[in-house]
């Protein structure tokens, strides 16, 4: 075609940027036909064809953004060729021809179209890499109609390197509408356009890699964030959706035991949702990839059969979603599942998520074994805490409180009838005589036997620090408060709070306890406002409270608070019947406990127990018959073995406990103790009368000293001798 003949054909309008234009926009209809020119055209016909190519190339390299350069790409071609319609198609991978862009095609043409190479004027054209031009496509054997009233089609390929990447397609609805000129121009448009496309593909790429590394690095941080498994995997997901757009995750995990899968923790499920989420192995999309250690990517759910959407939370017919599942493994071997669900962003942008979804399982395999081990530990803990308490209850069952004397039996009957209340008790009785014991058979034969019993020593723990322990305290409340405590009421709210040796508390503490028992809230140490706590209190203690209250030094009324139901222990002395069964539950205690073989009491042993005074109580007993265990090479336990536990000097204070009333027995029975030697060595022949005659005297004068509350003057009128004469008595029992 000379130049003369393509100046004969109507030019082509200036070039406008696509973004001032409608991409419908029709370029204007060709005018008539002419062979003729000037001579002066061809010059100025050939400066206007350089100047489109400038636009053209300025326009194509106004853009790295590979979906916005295809659309220029075609709005150029369609407008620089005064075609009707057009399209770009991409060659993929498995040599398909696929239509990314088109203009007046229908807007549907890209998924009911799809070519293979060689097949139609675009496949011919992306088979052989060179242009093709039909003037009239009736009567072109390869032509695809895609459209009615198509009269003529020019393509073009995109190449670089000698590769076809695509072509670039125009139509008309007029015969013979494109010149050799157009597909000249066309072939420069598809040759730069191929090598601007790559770069923008590799700048696409470039810039997806960047985004890559910083959701890597923003998800290390979030992995180091948390120990907690659930919200580990939500700070995570909140990242993968707010940079990959994944709308919802889930992480399966499998269950040694039984082998089934179930959703662990979740991101956007309800747990309802959660809850349904359980799979057999090679079950699905979460089986499958179990069951093979593989990933799995469906690009379109509403496709794939291996789907099940189990959940409910799933709808894959609002738009096309994609499914991404990749196995968690363990030292080889496959534990769970992370998958998570997106809307399909493209073959090349799904494959990228996917690997990136395999880095993340990789990172969270680890914290999955770390929440396994918890869990295991946890469970234990749960199974151990479980059987401590069946211990604790059953041996703090009534029947399991060794004494069978007159004595222990009306402490028992009283246990048994407070324990089912909320009262509270004052549990009165020497030191070592089991006072802790009593009030752990109150708590756990009590409806608030599953909650907690905290004990408090009162006696242990300096003044200073006993307010915040029973209390708690604020952070910066006094100097070394760095944190916030919660004190022993609050940690014993719902259950039962033991004060033992409250007798030892300062008034300024009884102050507070008394407001406990009378409003049920708590203020701790700095805090504005207290707080309401359910506890029963159960005190315990060895002093005399009634002289500690005649001293000022102990509140009446927080002593009628307390001994809403007084329970009072009896020293062991008092109940020597119960030494026998004691020592034998002991003696098969340590047995036990030291893998020793049967040991028994010898009588001799057992005589020297009953005429020891037992100062220290059952404490001092338990731990006498504990280390005649330890200690016996034979198979009895002689008096030998308690040697140097039972023989020491007897101090004032033991010759008082000694000399002391026997409680509900007679004058007959104590002195018939004392002559069996149940109180120390029997008295020797010769001095039978003078000895028993004391201790006649003693038990007399002490009776007669607790009946008047400790008044000599009025013990003496009781026994009927002088004041001096009592004095004198009691001057030699001190002695």
């Amino acid at each position: 075609m000379t130049l003369s003949e393509r100046s004969s054909k109507p030019s082509k309008p200036p070039f406008v940027p696509p973004t001032e234009r409608s991409v419908s926009e029709e370029p204007p209809a060709a005018g008539p036909s002419s062979t003729g020119r000037s001579d002066g055209e061809g010059p100025r016909k050939l400066d206007n064809r350089l100047a489109i190519i400038q636009e053209i190339c300025l326009a194509l390299n106004s853009t790295l953004e590979p979906g916005r350069l295809i659309e220029l790409i075609l709005d150029l071609s369609i407008r620089y060729t005064g075609a009707t319609t057009g399209s770009v198609i991409l060659l993929s991978d498995d040599r398909r021809l696929k239509i990314v862009a088109s203009r007046g095609l229908g807007a549907n043409v890209g998924e009911e179209v799809v070519l293979k190479v060689g097949q139609g004027i675009t496949g011919w054209v992306a088979l052989h890499g060179k242009p093709l031009n039909i003037p009239e496509v009736g009567r072109d054997s390869r032509y695809v109609m895609v459209k009615e009233h198509i009269q003529s089609e020019m393509a073009v390929p995109m190449v670089l390197n000698r590769k076809v990447m695509g072509v670039i397609s125009v139509d008309s609805t007029r015969p013979g509408n494109f010149t050799s000129e157009d597909e000249q121009l066309l072939t420069i448009v598809g040759t730069q356009a191929a090598q601007i496309l790559e770069n923008a593909k590799f700048f696409d790429r470039l810039q997806r890699k960047v985004r890559q590394d910083e959701t890597l690095l923003e998800l290390s941080q979030a992995l180091g964030s948390a120990l907690d498994l659930e919200e580990l995997f939500k700070n995570v997901m909140e990242i993968l959706s707010r940079r990959n757009q994944l709308t919802r995750g889930f992480l399966v995990l499998v269950d040694p035991e039984t082998e089934e899968l179930s959703i662990e923790v979740a991101y956007a499920l309800t747990s309802e949702q959660i809850a349904k989420g359980k799979y057999q192995k090679g079950e699905g999309i979460m089986g499958t990839v179990f069951r093979t250690g593989k990933p799995y990517g469906a690009k379109d759910i509403s496709l794939d059969p291996a789907f099940l959407g189990r959940t409910g939370a799933i709808h894959p017919q609002e738009e096309q979603l994609s499914f991404l599942a990749v196995p968690i493994l363990l030292e080889n071997a496959v534990v769970g599942v992370l998958g998570a669900v997106k809307t399909f962003p493209g073959d090349s942008e799904f494959d990228e998520d996917l690997d990136l979804l395999q880095i993340v399982a990789s990172t969270l395999s680890q914290a999955v074994k770390i929440y396994r081990g918890v869990a295991k530990e946890k469970e234990a803990l749960v199974r151990e805490n479980k059987m401590l308490r069946r211990e604790l209850v059953t041996r703090y069952q009534f029947d399991n409180i060794i004494g069978s004397s007159p004595a222990m039996q009306k402490v028992f009957a009283i246990v048994t009838n407070v324990a089912p209340t909320r009262s509270t008790v004052l549990i009165r009785g020497e030191s070592g005589t089991g006072k802790e014991l009593i009030a752990h058979a109150i708590h756990f034969n009590s409806p608030r036997k599953d909650r907690p019993f905290v004990r408090v020593n009162c006696a242990a723990i300096p003044e200073q620090l006993l307010e915040g322990e029973l209390f708690g305290h604020l952070k910066g409340s006094f100097t070394g408060a760095v944190s916030d405590r919660k004190g022993k009421f609050i940690l014993a709210d719902g259950g039962t709070i033991f004060l033992d040796e409250i007798g030892d508390m300062s008034q300024q503490l009884q102050a507070k306890i008394l407001r406990v028992l009378q409003e049920r809230e708590v203020e701790a140490v700095g805090a504005e406002s207290a707080v309401k706590v359910d506890v029963r209190i159960i005190a315990a203690t060895h002093q005399d409270l009634e002289q500690l209250i005649a001293e000022k030094k102990f509140r009446e009324d927080l002593y009628y608070r307390l001994n809403v139901v007084p329970i009072s222990v009896p020293p062991l002395r008092e109940r020597p019947e119960d030494i026998r069964v004691l020592a034998e539950h002991f003696l098969e205690k340590f047995q036990k406990e030291n893998g020793l073989r049967d040991l028994k009491l010898s009588p001799e042993a057992l005589r020297v127990l009953l005429r020891h005074y037992w100062p220290g109580n059952v404490r001092e007993l338990e731990n006498a018959v504990e280390r005649a265990v330890v200690l016996s090479d034979g198979e009895l336990i002689l008096p030998a073995d308690f040697l140097g536990i039972l023989d020491r000097p007897m101090t004032t204070a033991s010759r008082e406990a000694r000399l002391a009333p026997m409680g509900p027995q007679s004058l007959t029975e104590a002195v018939q103790h004392y002559m069996d030697g149940l109180f120390g060595s029997p008295p020797p022949d010769g001095e039978i009368w003078d000895k028993t005659m004391t201790v006649v005297e003693d038990v007399l004068i002490r009776r007669a000293l607790t009946r008047v509350k400790g008044v000599r003057l009025q013990a003496a009128d009781l026994l009927g001798i002088h004041r001096n004469t009592l004095r004198k008595k009691l001057g030699d029992f001190q002695e």
